[in-house]
């Protein structure tokens, strides 16, 4: 039985991808700061992987075929976790970057070009570029994955379920207007995410960068239109001018307001899974999750939502 460590599974998306393969009868560790909610893991290893002591004894004795990383957010975590790793049976070492490092023109942004990574990322993703970096220059048995927008039950970031309380609650939503051309984005529904990241264990190939999206480009507009769609109430949209009320749009608005639009051709020619869950399905799946769980969110970074609609 092929075995599988997954570095984060307490939440959303280690979470998702653990259970996933636990279905699929896969022998499966999870490396978490933090308790687990479901069953069928081999072993928990309860660790701080920023503690290297704790990372040492967690890894020890340890071999993995495929390593997951969905924790991973600086080159030193990755450097550490190498020192410990035993690489004998290792054929993948699957890290989720961002498509922070992305760009249309540029398959790769190097790290001695960090000021051309798209300046609404700032110091995020000129870290997720000098992680990248490091694994491309390493020997590892990479999978780099870079995700657009990942939503779905049990996300940890308030975002669709922040539209949905508005829309629920009859409160207005301030969303940053367009300024040259539209701001579009790309959404994947975690369970096409997962479906992904698991169809890497059906080939072969490595040293591979990945982007990963359902191809179906949304406005901001779209997105909370569809949100009030599966809800069946209209959503009141309140268009903020940024420039102009000095508020910076992430203290009142769940996403950096920047497009993200990524080619996909890579996991077609592989013959990898192909995200086909659409918005509205998805969006659908999500509040179905959302009436039943009644979670309770808020983002410390938007502080501002109810000042903008003051001004605007």
């Amino acid at each position: 039985m092929e075995s599988v460590l997954i570095m984060g599974g307490s939440d959303f998306i280690g979470k998702s991808l653990a259970k996933y393969f636990i279905k699929h009868r896969h022998k499966v560790d999870v490396l978490t700061t933090g308790s687990i909610d479901y069953e069928g893991v081999n072993k928990h290893l309860l660790c701080d992987r920023k503690n290297l002591d704790e990372l040492e004894n967690a890894l020890n004795g340890n071999e993995y075929t495929y390593i997951y990383d969905m924790t991973a957010f600086f080159k030193s975590e990755i450097e550490d976790l190498f020192k410990f790793v035993n690489r004998k049976n290792l054929k993948k070492y699957v890290v989720l970057s961002s498509s922070a490092v992305y760009k249309k023109s540029e398959k790769y942004i190097s790290e001695d070009d960090e000021k051309g990574i798209n300046p609404a990322w700032g110091q995020y993703g000129i870290e997720k570029v000098q992680a990248e970096s490091y694994i491309i220059n390493s020997d590892i048995p990479y999978i780099i994955i870079r995700p657009t927008h990942i939503y779905g039950p049990e996300n940890n970031l308030y975002r669709e379920t922040y539209f949905f309380d508005r829309i629920r609650e009859g409160k207005a939503i301030p969303v940053p207007s367009d300024r040259n051309e539209p701001v579009l984005n790309q959404f994947i529904y975690i369970d096409d995410f997962v479906r992904v990241l698991y169809s890497l264990t059906k080939n072969d190939k490595v040293r591979e960068i990945y982007n990963v999206s359902t191809p179906q480009n949304i406005t901001w507009k779209k997105f909370i239109e569809t949100c009030g769609e599966v809800m069946g109430k209209e959503p009141i949209i309140k268009y903020v001018d940024s420039d102009k009320i000095k508020i910076k749009e992430r203290s009142y608005f769940p996403f950096k307001n920047t497009s993200c639009i990524l080619e996909i051709e890579k996991l077609i020619d592989h013959g990898l899974y192909i995200p086909n869950i659409l918005l509205e399905k998805g969006l659908r799946k999500t509040y179905e999750w959302y009436i039943k769980k009644k979670p309770k969110m808020n983002d410390e970074k938007m502080v501002e939502v109810e000042q903008v609609l003051k001004i605007v």
